[in-house]
């Protein structure tokens, strides 16, 4: 609801600030005096761009405030406009930008008249007008949830894939490391256990002949040092029951003896396998050769070849993850687009079920208000998109959170006329009462609490504005409603009245508003039936159809 709305420095208002009500309220006033500089107002309040001229002459800022109250919330907003053509925005005292602005009123207010705010003018709301009548919006909330759970999954599938696409190159390279590490089948010490057998069969000869004749010297020679130790020890066995210690000589000496010959045994033994082997040495020298490009390609070591084994081998394992959840991507991406699709066609098929009666209730609506022989009709369009998400019958649709039926209304005024755009051939006048026509029709679902109709009247008559006048206040049950007006069957409905009038002061033209209640608003409804001079008999007319409002009012006060 619009509570209050301050305007200063804005064409010919000077300063002027003015309350409205719950219910029906009107503004009537002479031309020129300030009735659609408010409407402008509000406009700005809703988001509007603000004409280069506007801004009060001599003035350099023009404020707009309003405060918006929706359930507990109250909004209070304000806009600064300059002469230089900048703008500045404010939320309850902090600075917004436009497209906040207009996000936030345009779920409180519907402005509708010869301005780009109403919501009928704005194709992408004609399919929530269908659902909202048609008691379709819990299902759409249904398909809303699969879309984006549809549309997470598909980002999801879609940044997968391409960082797989730009690893593709780096995990061919690691799988060709990954084979190269396991094919050689390395591991710690061995270039070392290779290296040293390198030496061994590169001294094989030299090594032989030292072996040989240290097996000779220990034992095959006749001066072998078994032979000499063995002369040394028998004169020495002689004495050896003379003497413990002398025993003990003996008896090492015979430990020398046997010690000797499994040394000599063992030289023996090594002598005949240690021998040149040019083709095991050629094994050695190609498989050292294997590990030097091994260890110079992975860190320059044994060691650090096997660590970069044992990462290869977790990065792949974690790319076969990513493989599983680029399965399951898929997998769960089909099962939510035919989900997807066969909510968007249940849902397609309750609206087009809706279609027609509410096409005939609009209709009969509009007949209602003076507009008869209009013809209102509810076109439905699929559009294919490459990359839509709804696939049905083999083709792929754009669809969003509601579905894939683009919808938009069409109409014909007048009799002959051939169906076209809601928005782009209906003038001011008949905008309003196609909206009030529609929102009567759609008044148990419409979310929007502050209506504001501007030429309401346009080229209907006086018995017609009776009924526009019932039309309005049936809507005021249930939401606020403030119109402007010229004719006195409209003006005499409302709940509120404020009325508009201009006077010169000091050579300028100011703009006042006033509210007009009991003689004051009688004398109002007269000057509207009669003009400037106001006659006893317009005074008559003007009680009478004051009369229903007051026993209305009087009625509520009572309950």
């Amino acid at each position: 609801m619009l509570r209050r709305l301050l305007v200063k420095n804005l064409a010919i208002i000077k300063e002027l600030e003015v309350h409205f009500n719950p219910g029906l309220n009107m503004i009537t006033g002479e031309t020129g005096s300030g009735k659609s500089i408010l409407i402008d107002a509000i406009g700005l309040l809703m988001g509007g761009r603000a004409p280069g001229d506007i801004i009060r002459t001599g003035e350099e800022v023009a404020i707009v405030e309003g405060e918006l109250v929706s359930g507990e919330d109250n909004h209070l907003i304000r806009r600064v406009l300059r002469a230089g053509g900048s703008s500045r925005i404010f939320l309850n005292d902090e600075p917004i930008k436009l497209s906040e602005l207009e996000d936030l009123t345009g779920n409180l207010v519907d402005l509708h008249g010869q301005h780009e705010h109403q919501s009928l003018l704005r194709i992408n709301t004609h399919l929530d007008f269908l659902d909202s009548y048609a008691g379709l919006l819990p299902d759409r909330e249904v398909l809303a949830h699969t879309y984006h759970h549809l549309t997470k999954v598909s980002k999801e599938l879609r940044d997968l894939t391409e960082v797989i696409e730009r690893e593709q190159e780096l995990n061919a390279l690691h799988q060709s490391q990954l084979e190269e590490l396991e094919a050689a089948g390395i591991s710690t010490g061995e270039a070392d256990e290779l290296d040293k057998e390198h030496k061994l069969l590169a001294q094989a000869d030299e090594l032989q002949r030292h072996l040989s004749h240290l097996a000779q010297r220990l034992q095959k020679d006749d001066l072998s040092l078994a032979s000499e130790l063995d002369g040394l020890r028998k004169p020495m066995e002689r004495f050896a029951g003379l003497s413990k210690d002398i025993q003990s000589i003996v008896e090492r000496m015979d430990s020398l003896t046997v010690e000797l010959e499994d040394l000599a045994f063992e030289v023996e033994r090594c002598g005949s396998q240690v021998h040149p082997d040019s083709e095991r040495m050629t094994e050695v020298e190609e498989r050292l050769g294997e590990l030097e490009t091994i260890k110079r390609k992975y860190g320059g070591t044994l060691d650090t070849a096997l660590e970069k084994l044992a990462w290869l081998r977790e990065a792949m394992s974690q790319k076969s993850a990513t493989d599983e959840r680029l399965n399951q991507l898929r997998i769960e991406k089909t099962h939510l687009e035919e989900a997807y699709a066969a909510q968007c066609q249940e849902l397609s098929q309750q609206r087009q079920a809706a279609k027609q009666k509410l096409e005939q209730d609009i209709q009969d609506t509009l007949a209602y208000l003076d507009m008869p022989g209009t013809r209102f009709e509810i076109r439905f369009q699929h559009l294919l998109a490459e990359q839509g998400l709804c696939h049905i019958d083999g083709h792929t649709y754009r669809g969003d959170e509601r579905g894939y039926d683009q919808v938009e209304f069409f109409i014909s005024p007048n009799p002959g006329e051939e169906l076209r755009p809601l928005a782009k051939v209906a003038s001011g006048g008949e905008i309003s009462r196609i909206m009030l026509g529609i929102k009567t029709v759609l008044a148990a679902y419409d979310p929007v609490d502050c209506l504001i109709f501007d030429e309401i009247d346009y080229g209907i008559s006086g018995s017609t504005a009776e009924t526009v006048g019932a039309a309005l206040r049936g809507l005021a049950k249930s939401r606020q409603v403030i119109c402007i007006t010229h004719l006195p069957q409209i003006a005499a409905s409302g709940d509120h009245h404020l009325s508009m009038d201009k006077e010169v002061k000091g050579g300028r033209t100011l703009g006042r508003a006033r509210v007009v209640e009991g003689e004051e608003r009688r004398l109002e409804i007269a000057r509207l039936l009669s003009g400037a001079e106001i006659t006893q008999a317009s005074m008559d007319q003007a009680l009478e159809l004051l009369a229903p409002v007051s026993e209305k009012q009087g009625a509520d006060s009572r309950g």
